[in-house]
């Protein structure tokens, strides 16, 4: 399984082209690809506010999943994916986590630190039905979403430029004790291990946006690696 986060792309940052070259490298090996959040910078899933990178994005999804699970956990940067376009990917999930049957969960992440109020009140206001009909009606809504994405990069810096350490073993253990082994984490756009008494595990992943590296995890060997990603076979 390959699991890719927070590679915030955009045109504006000029990281597409490399974005796809990579997604073109992967279609020989068939394995399962996990995408963790933030892929693009914003998506808005909606005809107005996508452009020709999320269309093809999206084609390349609808076609791949025809020969491996393609998954997508909406993070703080999409909005309204799993509503409009579930049909592209084998799973799409807006919910803070997704857990598969052998005991691993796939996190965003940004619903992590609950002391993070600001932030949580706020995607409670736009990740909603009553946005999404606005923005559908709204005449000048895609020009508003690239003034509001402007507007996040410079909200919450006290939040989002650190690691919750203890939020974070925080739900590590409430997972754990459910009957979670593995958990994978994105948003924080850092590597970081937390390890209990009993093996179980909270992987924090790279950000592909900063490092161009992907998670690799053998699901049989629970073996966990962070590599570039020209450097997958």
């Amino acid at each position: 399984m390959i699991i890719i986060t927070d590679a915030h792309i955009s045109k504006a940052a000029g990281n597409h082209a490399t974005f796809f070259r990579m997604l073109e490298s992967l279609e020989g090996n068939h394995q399962d690809l996990i995408f963790l959040g933030d892929i693009f910078d914003l998506w808005v899933a909606l005809p107005r506010y996508e452009d020709e990178t999320h269309h093809n994005f999206v084609a390349w999804c609808r076609e791949q999943k025809k020969y491996r699970t393609i998954g997508f956990m909406e993070g703080n940067r999409e909005y309204f994916l799993a509503r409009q376009r579930a049909q592209a990917f084998s799973w799409c999930s807006a919910a803070a986590w997704r857990r598969d049957d052998a005991g691993t969960l796939f996190v965003h992440g940004d619903q992590i630190n609950r002391r993070d109020r600001n932030y949580l009140n706020f995607r409670k206001f736009v990740k909603n039905r009553s946005f999404l009909f606005i923005l559908r009606i709204l005449p000048f809504g895609p020009r508003m979403a690239e003034s509001f994405k402007r507007g996040l990069k410079k909200t919450n810096v006290e939040f989002r430029l650190h690691l919750p350490l203890e939020e974070v073993k925080l739900f590590a253990e409430s997972r754990f004790a459910e009957g979670i082994d593995t958990i994978f984490v994105g948003h924080f756009h850092q590597e970081y291990l937390y390890c209990n008494a009993h093996l179980k595990k909270l992987y924090v992943l790279p950000d592909w946006f900063g490092t161009q590296k992907v998670t690799v995890f053998d699901r049989d060997t629970k073996k966990v690696a962070f590599i570039h990603w020209e450097k997958i076979n």
